[in-house]
């Protein structure tokens, strides 16, 4: 138990430490925190993310997995930040509870054998086709579980969806969304319903 409350305390000052420093598409530091909220809430131990950047949302998966036992899989696209993120897990002492995966998450996904109880999406609009966030969604919908949740990133910012992902959700009727703004960007929250 000591062990435990040994590593919680390296994340948590890990992310106190650098908690102004983040670029690179990174989520600010309440919408972190909001994440390790619902996953903690909603009892969650398997869990994707599709856009790393640098790894701030990552680490904050991570810390909510070491709490409940789990672990995290990110992918992102670009080497540079993939890189970035892979020694940031190193100093906050993560790397143990993420598996990396460096390539496009819409080649990615499709590989996994893993069913998710929680999927964050923070992948960016201009990099990704028209229609990326919905499709993004109909990748993972498959490999997420009754009751869990699909989570999407800067929903009220202006780089996020423009409406056609919300759209789609409404027409499948199995999904009940809510948004919250803890910060500016907003943080879409889907639970499937069945």
């Amino acid at each position: 138990m000591s062990e435990i409350i040994s590593q919680m305390n390296i994340i948590h000052n890990f992310l106190i430490k650098h908690r102004n420093t983040w670029t690179d598409y990174n989520v600010p530091f309440e919408d972190g925190q909001e994440l390790e909220k619902l996953i903690l809430a909603n009892n969650c131990k398997n869990i994707l993310e599709i856009g790393t950047s640098s790894g701030h949302s990552t680490i904050w998966l991570a810390k909510a997995v070491e709490k409940a036992g789990g672990k995290v899989i990110t992918i992102e696209i670009d080497k540079g930040r993939f890189e970035k993120a892979k020694a940031n897990f190193e100093k906050a002492g993560v790397s143990h509870l993420i598996e990396m995966k460096l390539g496009d998450a819409m080649q990615i996904i499709p590989t996994l054998n893993e069913v998710f109880d929680f999927v964050f999406s923070d992948a960016t609009w201009s990099t990704q086709p028209a229609e990326g966030y919905t499709t993004f969604f109909k990748l993972c919908e498959p490999k997420l579980k009754i009751g869990g949740l699909f989570t999407m990133h800067n929903v009220t910012d202006g780089y996020g969806d423009d409406g056609r992902f919300f759209k789609y959700l409404e027409k499948l009727s199995t999904y009940k969304t809510s948004i919250i703004n803890v910060s500016h960007n907003g943080i879409s929250i889907s639970k499937k319903l069945k």
